[in-house]
């Protein structure tokens, strides 16, 4: 009953002296607010960036591949489709996709056309890997990889080429003496992640075990997307413990293999945003303070203004707990009040930081919930310890003084 009281008393004093009250908050208003802008601010920019980031690169990739020993030139480690089943047995339900890949250069002839493109030997996962689109056909299937089929999918340009706008599927080209079946052509504009459409146009793909019996192929890097970014730093030092098991340690004790992951250089965007809300932030914060230190100066006016008020009540019984908790409550509800108005205008700011950006970039963000309830938090935290010594200086009053005071 006291606290629903000390509130309605909070509020009438409040709402007694409008203007007082408003210049008293402007401080903790455009504190909340500017809060809350650069937290919506910030956090869009890392999403922009990250969305940027990842169409230009699958930020859930990583590569692995043999280390190279400079003394005898030549990688101190060969993985074999042996150790891909191994990691896809003991990891494969955190892997989304899993694939090994090489390219060299290679001549392709049809009819006297020839054309050198890079040729890729590789899986039928890796249509995942690189999210391959097709114009025409197929790409390479489980039982091309199975029978080691004499099949390839060619770039948009390298089939032009060729083909001279001719059908291009299931005709016949040689490559090094082999004949291989053509079952699928990339779309014009694929723009793979990494790659540009310009470098996929001229790409050929075969299977690797087809690449294995007729070029003798023993050596490839391993490519592995998964399916939860977060678990890239896991998932990273898992494949080199399993290639470790099959494979042992390098002379110098080391791993034979390194692993890189796309989304390492993402740790800079997350390093810059903390950097970032850490500086604006306590911009505001200073603002704040200004506001806390405001705060307080009127709830000491306040106590002036009331000490008759507060020494009839003390003469009547009430205690210095009585007359704290009231006083701290009315700065504690001011500060609210404050908190709740800077809460508006920092969605009203953001919303108009995000009709300006779209004029310019695709941005897109929402307010944190986390922070408008820090929000709240923060400004009571401001009520209550700018109240308190307000609170104080009215407890201690001394009640035949507070009666006689003009």
């Amino acid at each position: 009953m006291k606290l629903a009281e000390y509130g309605r008393m909070a509020f009438s004093e409040i709402f007694h002296n409008k203007v007082r009250t408003i210049l008293t908050l402007i401080g903790i208003i455009i504190g909340i607010a500017a809060v809350i802008v650069i937290i919506f601010v910030v956090q869009g920019a890392e999403q922009f960036i990250l969305g940027e980031v990842e169409r230009i690169t699958p930020v859930d990739m990583m590569q692995v591949w043999a280390r190279w020993n400079p003394s005898t030139r030549r990688p101190m480690g060969i993985m074999t489709l042996a150790d891909l089943q191994n990691i896809e047995s003991k990891a494969g339900d955190r892997i989304r996709a899993l694939a090994p890949m090489l390219q060299y250069s290679q001549t392709l002839q049809y009819k006297g056309n020839e054309y050198n493109c890079r040729l890729i030997t590789t899986t039928p996962s890796f249509q995942r890997i690189y999210e391959i689109e097709l114009a025409r056909g197929r790409f390479l299937s489980q039982l091309d990889y199975e029978q080691r089929t004499q099949v390839i999918v060619l770039g948009y340009e390298t089939a032009k080429e060729l083909f001279n706008n001719q059908d291009p599927l299931n005709q016949k080209i040689k490559i090094h003496g082999a004949t291989f079946t053509v079952v699928g052509v990339l779309a014009e504009d694929y723009q793979s992640p990494v790659f540009p459409a310009s470098v996929n146009n001229t790409r050929g793909f075969i299977p690797i075990s087809t690449a294995e019996r007729f070029y003798g192929q023993n050596y490839f890097y391993l490519l592995l997307r998964v399916k939860d970014r977060s678990e890239m730093g896991y998932m990273l030092q898992r494949v080199i413990e399993l290639l470790n098991e099959r494979h042992g340690l390098a002379a110098d004790g080391e791993s034979r293999f390194q692993a890189y992951d796309m989304s390492s250089g993402l740790e800079m965007v997350s390093i810059l945003k903390i950097v970032l809300m850490v500086l604006l932030g306590g911009v505001a914060s200073i603002t704040l303070l200004v506001a806390g230190i405001g705060v307080m100066n009127i709830m000491l006016v306040i106590v002036t203004e009331r000490t008759k008020e507060i020494g009839l009540r003390k003469a009547l019984g009430a205690t210095r707990s009585d007359i704290m908790t009231q006083f701290i409550i009315e700065a504690i509800i001011l500060c609210l009040l404050g908190g709740v108005l800077g809460i508006i205008g920092g969605y009203l700011g953001s919303n108009a930081a995000l009709k300006f950006a779209n004029n310019f970039i695709v941005f897109k963000g929402t307010v944190p919930t986390w922070a408008v309830f820090l929000s709240i938090i923060f400004t009571s935290g401001v009520g209550l310890f700018f109240g308190i010594y307000p609170a104080l200086k009215a407890a201690k009053m001394d009640p035949i003084k507070a009666l006689h005071y003009e």
